[in-house]
């Protein structure tokens, strides 16, 4: 990884103008090694913004400096830095910003990233982008003081924590435990951050959920649980996509399970598709529609009636469990 840090310290120095780019529909990680990336791009003297293509997301308002993020200032920038995007289609809107950009920097752990810029860095073993961009750096310095401070490494322990299901997935290894006591030691405060991320929400997200959670339909024996969020859930609740996120975790912990699935719809006929498995291959589930991910966490989007698309996610879940039994 020391050549690669140095090729993209080397295009953060030779840059003037810089943008961090995640991918639509923005989760922990994304916004985590976002706002790292713009903040260690601005310890560098560079103009730095950090946007993805959504509404800025009200739940990670508690991360420090967290007013710039969505906040492009340039039509052109000198470089552009995308983080936990598999494919250049992620950046949704800001994709044009790729090609007009003088360099690219592609930083993401998804096995699927097609390396689509000039500088790739991709680690498809690693639980989070925001694990990569610790490793990348943890041992940089800058006029002779450390270049991870405390903010930013409460940007990286977010994207750990959140990745990983605050420590619960497969993908918590003995290495995430290790980088998340390194950013403790820099001076996070874990119970802060904890109640942020996982206690502290809206009640009218606690009234979505509950909506939700009431739908649950269970199939193949118990064995793949599959809820609907539709656009009527949220108009009656006050609620926006952003909310959404982590409801796919509560139909994954019902007992017995081994896929489960979380259809949101969108406006023009579009949903959105979230699985989650024990071990099941869900990528090649979502891969079947155009999407992707990992081995037990994918996603993917359809269009068309609701109950077709729910027959079409439902046989291919029923065909990734029936290769693991």
């Amino acid at each position: 990884m020391t050549a690669k840090k140095t090729e993209i310290i080397k295009a953060i120095e030779k840059a003037r103008n810089v943008l961090v780019c995640g991918h639509i529909r923005p989760d922990g990680d994304c916004v985590g090694s976002a706002m790292f990336m713009r903040r260690l791009c601005e310890k560098f003297g560079k103009n730095a913004d950090a946007v993805c293509d959504a509404e800025k997301p009200e739940s990670f308002g508690f991360l420090p400096q967290y007013e710039f993020f969505c906040a492009p200032r340039f039509k052109k920038y000198d470089l552009i830095i995308a983080v936990d995007c598999a494919t250049d289609k992620r950046l949704g809107e800001y994709c044009g910003y790729l090609a007009s950009a003088d360099k690219s920097i592609n930083i993401d752990h998804h096995p699927t990233n097609n390396e689509y810029a000039d500088i790739n860095v991709i680690d498809g073993s690693a639980c989070s982008t925001c694990a990569i961009l610790y490793k990348l750096f943890c041992d940089e310095t800058l006029n002779g003081e450390r270049l991870i401070d405390a903010e930013m490494a409460a940007m990286l322990y977010t994207g750990l924590s959140t990745d990983t299901g605050n420590f619960m997935h497969s993908n918590t290894t003995a290495e995430v435990f290790d980088i998340a006591h390194e950013l403790c030691a820099i001076g996070v405060d874990v119970a802060s951050l904890a109640h942020e991320i996982y206690c502290n929400k809206s009640f009218k997200k606690i009234k979505l959920t509950a909506r939700v959670l009431d739908g649950i339909i269970l199939y193949e024996e118990g064995k793949i649980a599959l809820m609907y969020i539709g656009l009527d859930d949220l108009n009656a609740c006050g609620c926006k996509t952003e909310d959404t996120e982590g409801l796919i975790d509560y139909a994954s912990s019902i007992s017995g399970v081994q896929i489960s699935i979380a259809i949101c719809e969108q406006k023009g006929n579009l949903y959105r598709v979230s699985f989650r498995s024990v071990s099941a291959d869900v990528a090649a589930a979502a891969g079947t529609f155009g999407g992707g991910g990992h081995k037990l966490a994918a996603g993917c989007v359809l269009s068309g009636n609701r109950y077709d698309v729910t027959d079409k996610i439902l046989s291919a879940a029923k065909a990734a469990l029936c290769k693991t039994l």
